[in-house]
C-alpha cells in the first residue's frame, strides 16, 4: 500500500523529471538560437549583454530565497573572480566564437563531450579514481568528437582540415574544466544562486567594456533577432542553471547528469527545425557515441 509520504515523493520526482527537460529543451536551443543571434551580434556582446541582465536578476532571486547570512568575505570574492573569468568571459566567449565558426550540429555534439574534460581533469588534479568503465567511456566520447569534427571522413584529420569553429568549442572546454574543478573546491560557502551572482557581475566588469570596444553594439540596435537571443540566454538559460540544481537535490547527480544525456539529440532535433541544418549519419553517430561515453565516464566507480 501506497502511503502520504510516498506519493509526495512521486509527485516531487515527477516534476523534478519535467522540470529537468524543460532545462534540456532550454540549453538546447542556446546553441541553434546562438547561431542566429550571431549574425548580428558578436560574442563579446552576447556574452556581455547577458551578463548585464542575469546579475541583476540572480541578485533579485539571491536575496529572495537564499538571504546572505554573513558579510562577503575574501574567499567568496575569489570565487566570483575565478568563475566568472572562466565561466563566461574565457568560456562562454570563446564558446559564441566557435559556434560563429561551425553548425550548431556539430557544437552540440563536440560540447557535449564537456563532462570528458572535466573527468580527466579531476583526475589528475583531484586524485579522483576512475574505472574501466570510465575509460571506455572516455574513449567513446573522443571517438564522437573525432568522428564529428572529421565529418565522418579520417582524411579529413590526416590533412589537417578539421573547421576551426569546431577546435575552437574544444578549446572553450578548458576554461569549463578550470570553472568545474574549481567549483568543487571553492572554499566560498554561499548559496550557488550567490556564486552565479557574483560571476555574472564580474563577467561584465570585463566583457561589457570589451563588447563596447571591439564589437561596436549600437551600431546594431535594431539587430532585434540578436538582442532576443540575448534576452534568452540571460533569462531561460540562467533559470536552466537555478533549476538544475533543484532537480539535483531531488533526483541525485547520478541520474539528473545521465539524463543530460539526451541533450546531444535535442540539439540536433532544434537545430534541424530552427535552422534547418542537414543531420548527417555522422552527426547521429557522434549523438550516440558522445551520449554512451559520459553515460560511461560519469557513472560511480
Amino acid at each position: 500500500m501506497v502511503g502520504a509520504n510516498d506519493t509526495l515523493v512521486l509527485m516531487d520526482t515527477r516534476r523534478a523529471y519535467l522540470l529537468l527537460v524543460v532545462v534540456i529543451v532550454f540549453w538546447a536551443g542556446n546553441y541553434p538560437l546562438g547561431k542566429l543571434g550571431l549574425q548580428d551580434l558578436g560574442p563579446l556582446t552576447l556574452t556581455g549583454a547577458r551578463t548585464l541582465l542575469a546579475a541583476p536578476l540572480l541578485i533579485l532571486v539571491a536575496r529572495l530565497t537564499a538571504p546572505l547570512p554573513r558579510t562577503l568575505a575574501r574567499d567568496d570574492y575569489a570565487a566570483f573572480l575565478v568563475l566568472g573569468l572562466s565561466g563566461l568571459v574565457a568560456n562562454t566567449t570563446v564558446w559564441y566564437l566557435g559556434l560563429k565558426h561551425t553548425t550548431a550540429l556539430n557544437a552540440g555534439i563536440v560540447g557535449a563531450s564537456s563532462p570528458i574534460f572535466v573527468g580527466v581533469a579531476a583526475a589528475l588534479v583531484l586524485g579522483d579514481r576512475l574505472s574501466r568503465r570510465n575509460w571506455l567511456g572516455i574513449g567513446l566520447s573522443v571517438l564522437a568528437v573525432l568522428v564529428t569534427v572529421a565529418k565522418g571522413s579520417p582524411a579529413v584529420l590526416f590533412r589537417l582540415e578539421a573547421n576551426r569553429g569546431d577546435l575552437l568549442i574544444l578549446a572553450s572546454q578548458s576554461a569549463w574544466v578550470v570553472y568545474s574543478l574549481y567549483s568543487r573546491a571553492a572554499a566560498s560557502t554561499l548559496p550557488p544562486v550567490w556564486v552565479m551572482a557574483g560571476a555574472n557581475v564580474v563577467g561584465g566588469i570585463v566583457l561589457v567594456p570589451l563588447a563596447l570596444l571591439v564589437d561596436r553594439p549600437w551600431e546594431h540596435w535594431r539587430a532585434w533577432h540578436g538582442w532576443l537571443v540575448v534576452l534568452y540566454g540571460a533569462v531561460p538559460i540562467t533559470l536552466g542553471h537555478l533549476w538544475f540544481y533543484q532537480v539535483i537535490r531531488v533526483l541525485g547527480a547520478g541520474p539528473t547528469v545521465t539524463f543530460l544525456n539526451l541533450m546531444p539529440f535535442a540539439v540536433l532535433a532544434l537545430s534541424w527545425l530552427l535552422l534547418d541544418e542537414t543531420v548527417h549519419v555522422y552527426h547521429l553517430a557522434g549523438a550516440v557515441l558522445v551520449a554512451a561515453g559520459v553515460y560511461l565516464a560519469t557513472r560511480p566507480t
